[in-house]
């Protein structure tokens, strides 16, 4: 092979990898807001996108938490890419960006970068829910 041709196919398999290395930090699939807000539970929403470094680092405290929640809470990870209706309807300016909705859809509060799952933790608690059991928080 020439080795333009190689470079090319070379190229072209670094991009294939790092978007699928992008897509496996971030799921990219469309929010329907009015969906989960009609569970009537606090929702935790994570603005980012797939190659952000701080979104990465969000991502195991995350699933933690929706783990940890489960029942009782709502967390998701939201693409912007996929939801930019979602980005402009919440003013998203910097990524990642934590908003907690109460289960009437009012924002309770929203962090601009990341949370550990202690500070989550404390926020869902002081929306009025139980903290979870400590060994299905870690």
């Amino acid at each position: 092979m020439k080795k333009e041709t190689l470079r090319t196919v070379f190229v072209s398999m670094c991009v294939t990898l790092l978007m699928l290395a992008g897509s496996t930090a971030f799921p990219s699939e469309r929010i329907n807001l009015q969906a989960l807000m009609a569970k009537r539970v606090p929702v935790l929403l994570e603005f980012g996108r797939g190659w952000c470094k701080p979104c990465k680092y969000m991502k195991p405290i995350l699933d933690d938490m929706e783990r940890a929640y489960a029942g009782s809470a709502i967390v998701k990870t939201v693409d912007m890419d996929a939801n930019a209706d979602l980005v402009r309807s919440f003013g998203i300016r910097v990524m990642p960006t934590q908003v907690f909705l109460m289960s009437d859809g009012r924002e309770f509060m929203r962090n601009e970068g990341t949370l550990e799952r202690e500070q989550i933790m404390q926020v869902f608690s002081k929306m009025g829910l139980a903290p979870p059991q400590l060994g299905a928080a870690r």
